[in-house]
């Protein structure tokens, strides 16, 4: 696993220094993508058998390409902020006074509030496991990922890290 993941790393700093693009996300993409159509073909299959309703699937599908197209489009994003350079008078001549901008991106931290606020999260859930006490068993319960008090816990870390 060792060797694994160290010709990982390897790869994907051989694929930033090339200048293809960011070598660990570029892999971290690839590999949710090529599971796609085994995810889809196991959708296809629930649905056939009627384990899950094709009435629920749709709006879940169209949730899924709305949040794709909104985290692109936040990704992208950079705001205007404008620039006025002072004007200088070098003998009898005139120069600057012009206005440019500086683009500075909505989303500069990119994926690390994420992985920050779910390391931090793991952490009691993980404790709790190590010790037979009934608050710590209850805290382990609040900070499963399905929990209400874990998804909002989540969402304040990013905003927090962000």
């Amino acid at each position: 696993m060792s060797a694994g993941t160290a010709f990982i790393m390897w790869l994907g700093e051989q694929i930033s220094e090339f200048g293809i693009g960011n070598g660990i996300s570029l892999i971290i993409f690839a590999g949710i993508v090529a599971r796609m159509p085994a995810a889809i073909y196991q959708l296809l299959i629930d649905v056939r058998a009627g384990e899950r309703a094709i009435l629920s699937t749709i709006p879940i599908a169209a949730l899924m390409v709305f949040v794709v197209f909104a985290i692109i489009f936040v990704e992208r994003a950079h705001r205007k902020i404008p620039i006025q350079h002072a004007r200088r008078v070098i003998g009898r001549r005139m120069y600057g006074g012009t206005s440019t901008h500086l683009p500075l991106k909505v989303n500069t931290a990119g994926v690390i509030p994420p992985i920050f606020a779910s390391s931090i999260l793991m952490f009691p859930a993980t404790f709790s496991q190590f010790f037979e006490h009934p608050i710590l068993q209850t805290i382990g319960d609040l900070m499963q990922p399905s929990s209400p008090v874990y998804l909002l816990t989540y969402v304040v870390l990013i905003i927090f890290f962000c």
